[in-house]
């Protein structure tokens, strides 16, 4: 019999061997990340008390996000993965979320579905070992004046509540977000993550259409990474947007699709996705 716990400091070590398991890069400071914004959205899976599996899952107040499912491969398919799932949605829902998203593998989408996720579309998560050049393209800074602003247009075209997401990335040393527009009217915004080794764009969101704002975002963040290996995850429908990315270097990984359980969100807009945990 499988039971679920909240995740604690004393099962950091745990999570990232599993995680890393699956080449996810993950290390202990991620999980503290998580928890540092849904204190109790992280869980840890026991068979007796043996850790089996994890999960994590965060609140946007009317959307949640749910992602890093995984479970140790001896105790597959014998409903450990089930029961992360149904705990997590209900904390989500228990905390009025009413819509849940989440990023699924192709061999994943029966599991998800038989728990009342639909499929939304599919997304390519893009990697570039090393960069080439680019047209770099200045564009302001987001920094504190600003992030209140880029706040309220992500709550518009995203639905949901990410000011303590976005302002831990963009307010962070060493990470990057730039937008275009008025400081009281944004057109669009992007951020980076930003590793020793590596970095991670997104989230990035712009008016639908605006293919060269969402251009513009690019080419302003894209040349401060250089020497870094760098992921982003957006929609195969962006093809404009994944030309330019293929001629500077970043190649398709893998693909995902979104999926939502009730009504889905951030479809007016050309989105990038801030990770695949978080949406």
């Amino acid at each position: 019999m499988f039971t679920v716990k909240p995740m604690g400091k004393v099962d950091f070590g745990f999570a990232t061997e599993l995680a890393n398991t699956m080449n996810w890069n993950m290390a202990e400071e991620d999980f503290q990340f998580m928890i540092n914004l849904e204190p109790e959205g992280c869980f840890v899976a026991f068979q007796g008390g043996k850790r089996v599996g994890i999960a994590t899952c965060i609140c946007f107040g009317k959307v949640g996000w749910f992602g890093n499912l995984i479970v140790k491969e001896k105790y597959r398919k014998m409903g450990a993965g089930n029961l992360l799932v149904k705990h997590s949605v209900n904390f989500l829902q228990a905390k009025g979320v009413l819509t849940i998203g989440l990023y699924a593998e192709p061999s994943l989408h029966s599991f998800y579905s038989k728990l009342g996720f639909k499929v939304d579309e599919d997304f390519s998560v893009l990697k570039a070992e090393t960069l080439g050049s680019s047209t770099s393209e200045l564009l302001p800074k987001a920094e504190k004046q600003q992030v209140k602003a880029i706040e309220e247009f992500d709550r518009r075209c995203f639905g949901g509540n990410r000011s303590k997401l976005l302002e831990s990335i963009i307010l962070e040393k060493g990470n990057l977000g730039y937008f275009k527009g008025e400081a009281d009217d944004v057109e669009g915004y992007v951020a980076a993550t930003v590793y020793e080794k590596m970095a991670w764009v997104g989230p990035l969101i712009c008016k639908e259409g605006k293919v060269d704002v969402a251009t513009s975002l690019l080419k302003a963040v894209l040349p401060n990474l250089a020497g870094k290996t760098v992921y982003m995850v957006l929609p195969k429908k962006e093809k404009a947007l994944i030309d330019m990315l293929f001629s500077v270097g970043f190649r398709e990984d893998f693909s995902v699709s979104r999926m939502f359980l009730g009504e889905a969100v951030a479809k007016n807009c050309i989105y990038v996705a801030e990770s695949l945990e978080r949406g």
